[in-house]
């Protein structure tokens, strides 16, 4: 099951890291589940229920706003609660399995997570303070950094409680990962270079 799976701070450069990683190794580029603009979406959801706005709980709404992501339409499954959670885990990850049969790179989805037991399968992250990661993404993203400095926070927590309630894992504990890199430091086609080269060594070891 080769491959990579890159996790990513908002303005940290995964949405150009990754595809560039993709074509370094020859290998299919799967996309982020969670963009910044879904995670503004969920963190809205999330606070609507906490503040008893929503009749549904929070994780019904977190994952009912999630299940299109899944790439499966149609799905008879209903996501609320702990069940819920377990199938829309259990569903994103096997699509991501079927992918990695072949090869591919993996952009956030909880990846560094759901392969943790995986020795074919590099798991990194990108990150780098804040500041820097909101000009970054202002450049990034074409945005105002006062829209850029907004977004930060939420997406950033969107993607923490998505690895949180599909694996009960920290997204930024190191030990998810093989490899981190402050790719605000780092020019990004550095720091996709790197990676490559990771990747290379790992499966060649």
């Amino acid at each position: 099951m080769p491959g990579v799976t890159i996790s990513a701070g908002y303005g940290a450069g995964g949405s150009l890291v990754a595809p560039r990683v993709a074509e370094l190794l020859g290998l299919r580029l799967i996309d982020r589940a969670i963009s910044s603009t879904v995670a503004t979406e969920l963190r809205c959801s999330v606070a609507e229920a906490q503040q008893g706005e929503a009749r549904r709980s929070t994780v019904d709404r977190f994952f009912g706003s999630l299940a299109p992501l899944t790439g499966i339409t149609n799905s008879p499954i209903e996501y609320g609660g702990a069940d819920g959670a377990t199938a829309f885990r259990d569903q994103t990850e096997q699509l991501l399995r079927d992918a990695l049969d072949a090869g591919a790179v993996i952009l956030g989805r909880a990846g560094a997570a759901a392969f943790a037991g995986e020795p074919a399968v590099l798991r990194v992250r990108l990150f780098g303070p804040a500041e820097a990661r909101i000009q970054q993404a202002a450049m990034v993203e074409a945005v105002p950094e006062d829209v850029a400095r907004q977004r930060l926070p939420e997406v950033d927590q969107a993607r923490a409680d998505y690895v949180r309630r599909l694996y009960h894992a920290d997204l930024d504990d190191p030990a998810l990962y093989h490899l981190q890199l402050d790719s605000t430091a780092l020019p990004l086609a550095a720091c996709a270079g790197l990676i490559a080269d990771a990747y290379r060594a790992l499966v060649a070891g």
